[in-house]
């Protein structure tokens, strides 16, 4: 074999001196370069969900209609703002206000009238139930002390020197009678708004026993005893307490006396956010994390006793944090439902996104001097991430982010939720951080996904909310702005 190597050799210096002597072809004028491949970029972080472990079924999302609603009716914008928010908005939660007995009770009960319909329309419309839900924020018929619906007042005593609980009773069980009858379905009562804090306006304080006020716990099993003779099957759904405060220590002493007597009677435990938390009106502002012990605490008591959980009032925050507050009350908490405090409200409409209402109303409106309009809030928007795919019925599920490559950042946030029938899947992915993520979600590419996207940087404007990106990209990637929410709708 060695033998036949230098033959071999010589033969291949022969053919390589022959190649050099002869000129070289000119390239083709038609050929091209291989092209260098553009480099995949690799994502900051991949996103998953496992349906396998669940969570609360969600009751809806909604709003309060209160004060001003009936603004709205007199200036040709209602069909306009029922479809934004129970249309395109999705909410299906109704929060009234017990005016039963007031002189303007007629007209306030029209106005709710006006509303339910305008939210059923759209419900029927997707096979779902609206919800309504009245509170009392004051009894009437002469049954407060100062002998007025505002504030700093409790109920009445009578000439034995007790508190007048069957009068109380009395007036919530004609009024839902009355309503009822008038065609809104008052499905779920709260005995009173508040009950822990003095106001000067429409008010009644309660404490959780006897002493200077009258007891929460025993004006409420008055109420639900009457209600039970009244209505029989019918009888609407009770929460309690509703208390300004999210502290579970504070709402557990209102609840003790009601759970030793009559456990069956709540259906949810309910509760503002104003205090058991960091939160001011000016300037507006939420520290959505410091209420999350009381969340879990309310979690931890609620339950292993079988109750759900209704956030019933709140509006503190900017957009963004109005966006956490929702998703930690539902992550953290295991709510139920969330409700906004304003669905609608009088107020100067200006380029301003950052109000603490959905839907402002002009000023001018409550003049009766024009249709000067409404607008668009961040707030209206922050509600629809969560209220327009995730669904009465829906379960939430666990979902994550993981590290793919660079450095870890501060202030990923998810929920997710899937249908019923286990066909479709809304996660709602929030980027609280200062840097722009390139998030892989190839774990929620469908046969029909969706993508909606608000970027709440500072001095948003309108063109910056919910915008329609289409379905999620062939590769997965999804580039996820700084100060952002975006909604994922996959159906499987």
């Amino acid at each position: 074999m060695r033998k036949m190597r230098l033959p071999a050799l010589l033969l291949s210096l022969t053919l390589l001196c022959g190649c050099t002597q002869k000129p070289t072809a000119a390239p083709s004028a038609t050929g091209t370069p291989t092209p260098t491949p553009t480099p995949v970029p690799e994502p900051n972080y991949s996103f998953s969900v496992n349906t396998d472990e669940r969570f609360q079924e969600i009751d809806g999302f909604g709003a309060g209609y209160t004060w001003y609603a009936d603004q709205i009716l007199d200036h040709g914008h209602a069909d306009e703002v029922f479809n934004l928010l129970f249309g395109e908005g999705g909410m299906t939660i109704l929060r009234f206000k017990n005016e039963y007995g007031y002189t303007k009770f007629e007209t306030s009960a029209q106005t709710n009238l006006a509303f339910y319909e305008g939210a059923k329309k759209y419900a029927d419309a997707r096979g779902e139930e609206v919800t309504v839900l009245y509170t009392s924020w004051s009894p009437a018929g002469g049954t407060k002390s100062n002998g007025s619906v505002n504030g700093h007042g409790t109920l009445i005593k009578d000439a034995d020197g007790q508190f007048v609980y069957d009068k109380f009773a009395a007036w919530w069980t004609e009024g839902v009678a009355a309503y009822r009858e008038k065609g809104i379905p008052v499905d779920v009562v709260s005995i009173q708004n508040e009950c822990d804090y003095a106001v000067t306006y429409d008010g009644c304080e309660f404490d959780p026993q006897e002493g200077n006020n009258a007891s929460y716990a025993k004006a409420f099993l008055a109420t639900y005893a009457a209600f039970q003779e009244a209505f029989g099957p019918d009888i609407p759904k009770m929460i309690a307490p509703e208390t300004m405060t999210c502290s579970a220590t504070r709402i557990k002493m209102y609840l003790a006396e009601i759970l030793e007597k009559a456990p069956e009677s709540i259906y949810a435990v309910a509760h503002h956010l104003y205090d058991g938390g960091t939160s001011t009106d000016k300037p507006d502002n939420c520290s959505y994390d410091s209420f999350n012990t009381n969340l879990r605490q309310l979690k931890d008591y609620a339950g292993p006793k079988g109750y759900r959980l209704w956030q019933t009032e709140f509006y503190r925050g900017t957009a963004l944090q109005t966006v956490n507050m929702i998703n930690n009350v539902l992550t953290v908490e295991n709510a139920n439902a969330y409700i906004y405090w304003g669905g609608v409200w009088s107020s100067d409409v200006t380029n301003d996104m950052e109000t603490n209402t959905l839907i402002p109303l002009s000023r001018a409106m409550s003049q009766k001097d024009g249709m000067t309009g409404y607008k668009l809030t961040g707030a209206y928007y922050a509600m629809r991430h969560f209220s327009e795919y995730i669904r009465p019925g829906y379960i939430r599920v666990q979902s994550s982010f993981s590290l793919v490559s660079g450095e870890p950042v501060s202030g990923l946030r998810q929920s997710s939720f899937i249908s019923p029938d286990g066909k479709r899947i809304v996660s709602v992915l929030i980027n609280n951080s200062a840097s722009d993520l390139l998030i892989d979600l190839d774990s929620l590419k469908g046969s029909s996904s969706l993508v909606r996207q608000s970027v709440f940087t500072a001095g948003f404007t309108a063109d910056m909310m919910y915008k329609d990106l289409g379905s999620v990209p062939a590769d997965g990637l999804l580039n996820i702005p700084a100060g952002s929410v975006t909604t994922v709708v996959t159906d499987r």
